[in-house]
């Protein structure tokens, strides 16, 4: 068994080669992966006459797994991974914001899958799905082992069939009855927090066309007297990253770093913002982060703050720290792959560590971050009272109201050694 794994991840290292547009032709290979396919074919050999299951000998799940041991072997945990055709193509509706599921996003973390975050209003929010919970089982069925992938695809199914999702919160685990519905996530929602002309501006992901929503709600925020903006990007899974891009011009202005790429050869590239982006706003802002503040999200609270343009308050991010491209492969199934690391303006290696918060906020027991749909009936008080990070991040724009133009931070920041 140990040898026919060795060779099937061998095969996905074909696999993956194939994916990056080469040759299809083994001959196009380096000697060393040359010998690899021959190992698999070996072993396929064997496989195919003498393994006692004929049935069980799917060649589709073989190659499936294979390349899925291989993505595994890569440790780029919850971020590279494979995509069935039909993961593909829910991939791509979770990219548009609308999909059919029940509102979470599951990453791959220290052999468990983890729900990175539920989506506003989703069921499982509704339910009480919290962030860091681990998928222990679905329908009753355990999921120990098992990867995103494959959890993923048992937690699909049509609009309006149930579905009963088991985690593990601490040392309790807990069961919800949840019903898939279609999601039709709202990307940029604000608040005016009452009495004040500070914002609370939340940005639920980096699906298109996020940084036009996040503008039209600021633009709708500054008509109701706005002039400061809280920026939540708590519990945002990330997204598309020419979207993140265009989230930091809108408070960064053109030519600025945005992130630092470093490729496969360890050569380093500064993405910046559009030399003819538009004027910035010179609004006051916070960026607010968690643990569930991951990919894209990251790559903005990181802009902001190593720009010197914001303060980031909360806790520390998720620490996805690779650039995905995606791979089709022949059968229309794909590897979303890493490939390269982002560092942040300043050089910051956030892969795994993730974005420290300049000013670290735990919530006060029981409470969970507010949204602003939440916010429309509550008093000033009542909303910071029941939002710790919030509240810290309304302080901070308090002790700090220049505008970036005034602040002597305000200059892009050089790209350093990781």
């Amino acid at each position: 068994m140990r040898v026919l794994a060795l060779v099937l991840v061998m095969l996905a290292f074909m696999l993956a080669a194939y994916a990056y547009g080469r040759s299809q032709s083994p001959a196009s290979l380096s000697e060393e992966n040359q010998e690899s396919v021959r190992l698999y074919a070996e072993a396929l050999k064997e496989v195919e006459d003498d393994y006692v299951d004929q049935e069980a000998a799917d060649p589709k799940k073989q190659t499936y797994g294979a390349i899925q041991g291989m993505i595994e072997s890569l440790g780029d945990e919850g971020h590279t991974r494979f995509l069935t055709p039909e993961e593909v193509e829910s991939n791509r509706q979770g990219l548009s914001g609308k999909y059919v599921g029940i509102g979470v996003q599951l990453e791959n973390r220290e052999e468990e899958v983890v729900v990175s975050a539920p989506i506003d209003g989703s069921p499982a929010d509704e339910a009480g799905v919290k962030t860091g919970d681990v998928i222990v089982a679905v329908n009753g069925e355990g999921v120990e082992g098992e990867d995103v992938s494959q959890i993923a695809e048992k937690v699909r199914g049509p609009e309006g069939s149930p579905v009963e999702l088991t985690v593990r919160r601490g040392e309790e685990d807990q069961s919800f009855e949840l019903e898939r519905e279609e999601l039709a996530v709202e990307t940029a929602t604000w608040n005016l927090i009452p009495g004040t002309d500070v914002a609370h501006l939340r940005l639920a992901s980096f699906s298109q066309d996020a940084a036009e929503e996040l503008r039209s709600a600021m633009d709708e925020a500054k008509a109701a007297g706005a002039e400061r903006f809280i920026l939540d990007l708590r519990d945002n899974p990330g997204g598309q990253v020419d979207q993140a891009i265009a989230v930091a011009e809108i408070f960064l202005g053109p030519d600025k770093v945005v992130y630092v790429r470093r490729d496969a050869s360890g050569d380093k590239d500064e993405v910046r913002t559009s030399d003819d982006a538009a004027a910035p706003t010179d609004a006051p802002v916070v960026v607010l982060t968690n643990g569930g503040t991951a990919s894209s999200a990251e790559i903005v609270a990181g802009s902001l703050r190593d720009n010197g343009r914001a303060e980031v308050v909360g806790e520390t991010t998720f620490g996805t720290g690779t650039v995905l491209a995606e791979r089709t492969l022949s059968d229309g199934s794909a590897i979303l792959l890493g490939i390269a690391e982002w560092l942040t303006p300043n050089g910051d290696f956030i892969r795994e560590s993730g974005i420290e918060p300049d000013v670290e906020v735990k919530l006060a027991e029981g409470q969970e971050p507010l949204i602003p749909g939440e916010e429309e009936e509550m008093t000033q008080e009542e909303i910071l009272d029941e939002d710790a990070q919030l509240s810290r991040a309304f302080e901070a724009l308090e002790e700090a109201p220049q505008s970036p133009q005034t602040s002597p931070q305000a200059l892009s920041a050089p790209a350093g050694d990781a």
